[in-house]
């Protein structure tokens, strides 16, 4: 329930014919006396809704309300204008959205499917505006870039096209298998040709082509821009590119973001690829936004991938993990609390640059979520401290918790105390506070006699086998001292205990890479 404020302006001018007109309207002009304001406050009940008109119940209820006492980070939130249509015509079924910026830029992403199977290619043309054109890709064997303007010098990467009036980044033109069991995603790279560039009357054509194959589909994206997509004369900006290559074994399709599998997963492949629920490519564009390329790109990557958050609130890891399935019965479609946190922070940094009130929703609805997967699945330690489980399949039959890993645990940690910080809601910092305790209550048994860290607690079967990573948990253990310092003005004696022992060991072993 909110208080509706009125206010009423009561206007008093005096006429030539020395007559009084009250007039309750509080646009008038030319107002020659005084005005007597007069505030009368009323009692009216507005039950926030959801986007289809239903009034929010309970947990939805509770999201809104911690989203409505959050301060907005932007004064001007970037809310960019998407449509989205199917154009059933001849043998193709086409799914298109486009993405139309403020400042003019075009985002466009096709996934072509065929009704039968035809002898000739599929074929999409491109206009390139312009009469002088320069392309950088990553070369798919050197992994370097390289920076040419022979049309006939091109590999199967995505394509970074500037002319001398626009600016364009060019997927490959992709072929996947019309089949997309738990969240996979197989490319027929066999299937898949080099797209060809010719030089035009005033501009450039792009030609891809597609086999017409029922059992297969067609992806491409692209996006065009007045203005450069990248400043090439920063050389960070080649470095900040390089590690997201989206042309071999990670894919940015038409619903999320897809990764190598591993070895373990089922189904697995050299060309199988899973929608991975951190986002890596768009996550990080999302949060550093260096360029107008990175900055709409973040924010159509993580826009598409919240939309894959299920009803629990967390993104599921689609294909089955056979470990996790022979130590702890975990199914297909199971929790990662490591991948999750990771998105949902990034998730944070995106409300923060973007101010688009759903990414703060689908946070706190993981944050909700987590709140109720600790409070029903941790471990407690002697002191009423928390330790969370590193995976779940939550409420799907799961017969045994599995074991802890201290970057697991720290990267929760420090993602509720991050979420505490911009919505100062109380059970946020309680949780990180008890997971803290929890640490605290298993300081000793994270060193290992050589001065490593053990990678988990509560192992079982297989998973003693597993160890630490060269400098991540570091790292983690780095972010929360940095986190109790600014947030709290406090430091802590555990963290500062397992960071000194782990750099003993990094340093014994000639480890770098880690934060400073």
């Amino acid at each position: 329930m909110k208080k509706a404020i009125t206010n009423i302006s009561i206007f008093i001018l005096m006429t030539n014919n020395s007559n009084i007109n009250v007039l309750a309207n509080n646009t008038i002009e030319n107002v020659k006396k005084e005005q007597i304001d007069l505030n009368f406050t009323t009692e009216t009940t507005e039950v926030p809704k959801d986007k289809n008109g239903n009034p929010l119940t309970e947990k939805d209820l509770k999201i809104y309300n911690i989203i409505e006492n959050t301060p907005i980070y932007t004064e001007n939130p970037f809310i960019p204008i998407t449509t989205e249509n199917i154009k059933d015509e001849n043998n193709t079924i086409i799914k298109s959205k486009n993405t139309i910026f403020e400042e003019g830029e075009n985002y466009y992403i096709n996934r072509i499917q065929f009704k039968n199977t035809l002898k000739d290619r599929y074929k999409v043309y491109i206009p390139i505006r312009g009469n002088k054109i320069e392309i950088r890709y990553v070369d798919p064997k050197t992994k370097k870039w390289v920076n040419t303007s022979n049309l006939a010098n091109l590999k199967h990467s995505t394509l970074f096209i500037d002319t001398d009036t626009h600016s364009y980044i060019v997927s490959v033109p992709a072929v996947y298998k019309n089949n997309f069991a738990n969240n996979t995603l197989t490319i027929e790279r066999s299937k898949e040709q080099l797209l060809k560039i010719t030089k035009k009357d005033g501009f450039y054509e792009l030609v891809m082509t597609f086999p017409q194959d029922k059992n297969l589909i067609g992806e491409y994206w692209y996006m065009e821009s007045i203005n450069p997509l990248v400043n090439w004369n920063i050389a960070s900006s080649f470095e900040q590119l390089l590690p997201h290559d989206l042309s071999q074994n990670r894919r940015w399709s038409y619903d999320g973001y897809y990764f190598l599998t591993p070895s373990s997963y089922k189904p697995s492949g050299k060309d199988v690829l899973f929608k991975h629920p951190s986002n890596y490519t768009g996550a990080s564009f999302a949060r550093y936004n260096q360029n107008k390329l990175s900055r709409n790109l973040g924010y159509i990557m993580t826009k598409t991938c919240i939309e894959n958050q299920n009803s629990y609130g967390f993104w599921e890891t689609g294909p089955m993990s056979e470990w996790l399935y022979k130590d702890f019965n975990i199914t297909e479609g199971f929790y990662d609390t490591r991948f999750n946190t990771d998105f949902a922070i990034n998730l944070l940094y995106a409300y923060k640059n973007y101010g688009d009130k759903e990414f703060l929703n689908s946070l706190i609805k993981y944050a909700e979520f987590f709140l109720s997967f600790a409070d029903n699945e941790a471990y407690r330690t002697q002191n009423g401290g928390i330790l969370a489980p590193d995976y779940s399949t939550y409420k799907k039959g799961q017969t045994e918790k599995t074991h802890v890993s201290l970057n697991h645990q720290l990267a929760e940690m420090n993602f509720l105390y991050e979420l505490y910080s911009i919505t100062n809601y109380q059970p946020y910092l309680e949780l990180a506070d008890k997971m803290l305790l929890g640490i605290e209550d298993t300081r000793n048994l994270w060193v290992l006699p050589d001065g490593n860290l053990r990678y988990a607690l509560y192992y079982s079967k297989n998973t003693n086998k597993m160890e630490d990573y060269p400098y991540l948990t570091y790292n983690d253990l780095f972010y929360t001292k940095e986190l109790l310092a600014k947030l709290f003005n406090k430091s802590n004696d555990t963290i500062e205990f397992l960071m000194a022992s782990k750099k003993i060991w990094m340093d014994n072993n000639k480890i770098t890479g880690y934060l400073k």
